[in-house]
């Protein structure tokens, strides 16, 4: 049983930022780990100057350390599955929420979801840039975190478990298990396509 964390990266020839392709992501957290402040406003920041459409920024992010009654909420009532069986032992909870009116109209789901996702993206590549892991979470309760958050007007996109990654040891099997399953993709035909330059 490994002593470090595992890492897993991009099968790739292509010549990827680290960041890119070391990035994953782990259900194994160290639950010691606590997040700093400096940290937390470090996620918020980047987070924040994301880019969108017009500039509407149709987001907010609520970042929720372990160890303070709305991180235990989420634990308890806004995670699903398996989701609560790792989870918890995060540093953090980064709960995404996107607007659902603009001037008082409802504004583009599809243009708004896209804005939130980039910026998640980019709160996600801060949190590797740090050193610390993340992992996306569709699995949860929107109605349960839109009450731990307070919000009414906004969706609840997903939840991020963020933290320093755990090794294998003194983890359950089923945990070790999926740990250890191989970081796949689609072949890259399937997912782009690269025009051909005439000679």
């Amino acid at each position: 049983m490994t002593s470090s964390p595992l890492e897993k990266p991009a099968h790739t020839n292509a010549d990827l930022h680290p960041l890119v392709a070391g990035r994953w992501s782990p259900r194994i957290f160290d639950s010691s780990y606590e997040l700093t402040d400096s940290q937390a406003m470090s996620l918020g920041e980047a987070f924040r100057w994301s880019p969108s459409s017009s500039n509407q920024q149709p987001w907010h992010v609520v970042i929720l350390r372990s160890g303070t009654s709305l991180f235990d909420e989420i634990s308890e009532s806004g995670l699903g599955g398996f989701n609560q069986a790792w989870a918890p032992k995060s540093s953090a909870y980064a709960v995404l929420l996107a607007d659902q009116l603009f001037e008082g109209k409802p504004r583009n789901q599809a243009a708004t979801f896209f804005d939130v996702g980039l910026a998640a993206s980019q709160l996600v590549t801060q949190t590797e840039a740090m050193g610390l892991r993340a992992h996306y979470m569709g699995g949860i309760n929107p109605e349960a975190v839109a009450k731990t958050v307070g919000t009414k007007d906004q969706d609840v996109i997903c939840v991020i478990a963020i933290g320093k990654q755990g090794t294998l040891e003194n983890q359950s099997a089923e945990l070790v298990e999926r740990e250890q399953l191989e970081r796949t993709r689609k072949e890259p035909g399937e997912v782009y396509s690269i025009d051909s330059k005439a000679n």
